[in-house]
């Protein structure tokens, strides 16, 4: 079966002996010697390798150690990991990808009651993307967008559907605008909710303004002055 495509073959092209990396046992490190064939695809109308499904991505490894890496992942670091099963930073970063691709389609399409919404920085400048949690059960469940605007934030409405956009109640938010009008337009049953960080900030910018503006209206009608 065509690796690309999926589609059943006759037949193979060319086929090699290859070694791959799977759990250890007894503190010995297990490379199984496999063949892989290479199948002249009708379909694809190129050579590409056959499938094999115990195989990840990167077909250097089984699925068994991919995803022991990506849940070593959640508690220790990358680098960690990698110096002990003498791994290259960037392989472990991509097995522990994989492992989570696996676990978000296993747990399918989520259906949450109560969502925090946030953006992060992928880099030095403005450049963001949005982070949506489900707060209930305290996970993340979509990271994307090409920014934080409104049409991102409704690239997520999107993905969820609109059934389970009506199931949400509660929506948990800084004060950013785009955020509140695709949710208030896409979810407009749920509850917007602004976390007490920023409306204690703005609360303070607000006294700051009210404050300099009476120490002026003050010093100008000599009611106030600055000592000598």
């Amino acid at each position: 079966m065509c690796g690309a495509c999926g589609r059943a073959q006759q037949g193979f092209y060319d086929r090699s002996l290859r070694r791959v990396r799977d759990l250890s046992c007894g503190g010995l490190r297990i490379l199984l010697a496999i063949e892989v064939r290479r199948l002249a695809c009708r379909s694809c109308r190129a050579v590409k390798r056959e499938r094999l499904d115990f195989l990840v991505d990167n077909p250097r490894y089984t699925k068994r150690f991919a995803f022991y890496v990506g849940k070593r992942c959640g508690s220790a670091t990358i680098k960690d990991i990698a110096d002990e099963l003498e791994l290259d930073w960037h392989t472990v970063k991509e097995l522990e990808k994989q492992y989570m691709r696996e676990r978000l389609r296993r747990a399918g399409t989520p259906g949450p009651k109560v969502i925090g919404i946030d953006e992060i920085s992928i880099r030095q400048g403005h450049t963001y993307r949005i982070v949506v949690s489900e707060l209930i059960r305290r996970r993340p469940i979509w990271f994307g967008g090409a920014d934080r605007s409104e049409a991102s934030m409704d690239e997520f409405f999107k993905g969820l559907g609109a059934r389970k956009s009506a199931g949400i109640r509660l929506a948990v938010m800084d004060m950013w605008k785009p955020f509140r009008n695709s949710t208030q337009r896409n979810a407009a049953q749920a509850s917007v909710l602004f976390d007490k960080f920023h409306v204690v900030r703005h609360l303070g910018d607000a006294l700051d303004k009210v404050r300099k503006a009476e120490y002026a209206r003050l010093s100008g009608s000599g009611g106030c002055h600055r000592p000598p």
